[in-house]
């Protein structure tokens, strides 16, 4: 830092950082809780040792000392990428001469595969949801989910405005505010449809709430309280496993082993990289070994 300048804390710089990465890089509040959440760990572990005599060893100790309470690999892989990130924003403001997490290397884990549901699963999970009380709200929410692939928080948080009927399509706010349009197909716009013209005038008395999925109060509906729906019927079909998100991987894996373009189902996904859908084709490809085992007389 230069000579004469203001003296920050680290508390102050977090509070710096957390206010760019929600202004100027414009990332959901989600992303910005579980950064700020990362650097307050590293701030009560580091104490108010001064910004100058920082070191890389501070990183090395602070995640040494988060491995041994515990924490998964992938859970230490995205601190170290919070510190990168914070030490680079550091770096451009002229806090500190070098980024101190650089030279600290991920935590190497196996990769999982995401959980997938069976084309045939799928239909039984959200055929499960019948009747004319909340299961219309919640059969119109499950086959949103598969219908679109979208991510929970972006369901829980569509308003009446963003469907076009004539089009059958959503427009989504995704990660670091980015907007998409997404499709969805005749059946999911059928029980949308029933559920936003029958159940929802009954469930909403506040004109000002514009969200689509409602709870019994009128309130809109949590991202929690969408996932609590989801496990409702998840307990009722016996499956394992299975959350909203698994009904995400299942529209992708679907896709593409119905012949989907791997660029076209990114997009569909709000994907920054191709990179992140990749995995989807490995899924696939276990399933085709999975078929192929129990299908071939010889396997």
């Amino acid at each position: 830092m230069n000579s004469g300048a203001q003296v920050y804390s680290l508390d102050d710089h977090i509070d710096h950082y957390v206010l760019s990465l929600r202004v100027a890089r414009g990332c959901s509040e989600m992303t910005v809780s579980s950064y700020a959440h990362d650097l307050r760990q590293f701030s009560e572990f580091i104490g108010d040792k001064p910004t100058v005599s920082w070191v890389t060893a501070d990183v090395r100790r602070f995640i040494a000392h988060l491995a041994k309470s515990g924490y998964a690999k992938s859970s230490l892989a995205r601190k170290i990428s919070c510190l990168r990130s914070f030490f680079n924003f550091l770096v451009h403001t002229n806090a500190i001469g070098s980024n101190l997490a650089a030279a600290v290397d991920l935590p190497r884990h196996r990769r999982t595969l995401p959980a997938v549901l069976y084309e045939g699963d799928v239909d039984r999970l959200l055929t499960s949801a019948t009747g004319m009380g909340l299961e219309a709200r919640d059969r119109a929410l499950l086959e949103l989910l598969y219908a679109t692939g979208c991510r929970a928080s972006e369901i829980a948080g569509l308003k009446l405005t963003d469907i076009d009927w004539e089009t059958c399509t959503l427009q989504v706010m995704g990660k670091g505010a980015k907007e998409r349009i997404v499709p969805f197909g005749k059946v999911a716009a059928q029980h949308l449809w029933t559920y936003i013209t029958l159940l929802r005038p009954e469930l909403v008395t506040d004109r000002n709430v514009t969200h689509v999925f409602v709870n019994y109060r009128g309130s809109p509906l949590s991202r929690r309280s969408l996932g609590r729906v989801v496990e409702k019927y998840v307990r009722l079909g016996d499956f394992y496993g299975v959350t909203p998100h698994a009904l995400r991987h299942s529209f992708a894996t679907h896709l593409l082993d119905n012949g989907a373009d791997l660029r076209v189902v990114q997009e569909l996904l709000g994907h920054a990289s191709v990179s992140t859908t990749q995995v989807y084709t490995h899924v696939s490809g276990e399933r085709i070994k999975t078929v192929y085992n129990n299908a071939h007389p010889r396997a």
